[in-house]
């Protein structure tokens, strides 16, 4: 195997344990025991902070820094890498949500217990993952707005009231010229 077989082999595993360790957290976060069970509430903090620090967040790095990787050795490009890139994004910050309510369960405090949270908490990550294999494996071509032919460089607007026409590309790829001015 080379290089290139290597690093997707790293993605791949990677991102499937940062995805199954973020699952794991919003199931833990919804099924949080009542503050009377001092003994469970102790042993649901410590579960969800060794999920968090030892399994999701060096999962999350190493994804990101080998999909960075892909990214330059396969010299991928295209519509729908853009779109992966933001759901990416999106799902670095369900992980520091995530982070977050680890934070505000807090490990010395015996009051403060985790709520039972919302059923959003745990299919936002199942639509995000979903949404990432659909872009990776089916590479639509993603419109994100009309693009616009872009004009020379040092081309200023001169004539006030003269027309000009710009060209964009429609969502069903077809051509259209506006004439503004």
């Amino acid at each position: 195997m080379d290089g290139l077989a290597w690093t997707m082999a790293a993605h791949i595993v990677t991102l499937g344990i940062w995805s199954a360790a973020l699952l794991l957290l919003a199931a833990l976060y919804a099924v949080a025991p009542s503050r009377r069970e001092r003994a469970e509430v102790q042993r649901h903090r410590v579960m969800c902070r060794y999920v968090f620090v030892m399994l999701a967040s060096p999962a999350a790095v190493l994804a990101i820094l080998t999909g960075s990787m892909l990214v330059l050795l396969r010299g991928a490009e295209g519509s729908w890498l853009l779109a992966k890139l933001a759901v990416v994004a999106l799902l670095v910050l369900y992980h520091a949500y995530c982070g977050h309510l680890l934070d505000s369960q807090g490990m010395e405090s015996r009051q403060s217990r985790p709520r039972r949270r919302h059923p959003l908490l745990i299919s936002l990550p199942l639509l995000l993952i979903g949404m990432i294999f659909f872009l990776v494996l089916a590479k639509p071509d993603v419109m994100f707005e009309y693009q616009i032919t872009p004009q020379p460089a040092g081309h200023h607007d001169e004539g006030g009231t003269e027309q000009r026409e710009i060209q964009t590309t429609g969502a069903d790829g077809g051509q259209r010229v506006t004439q503004t001015g």
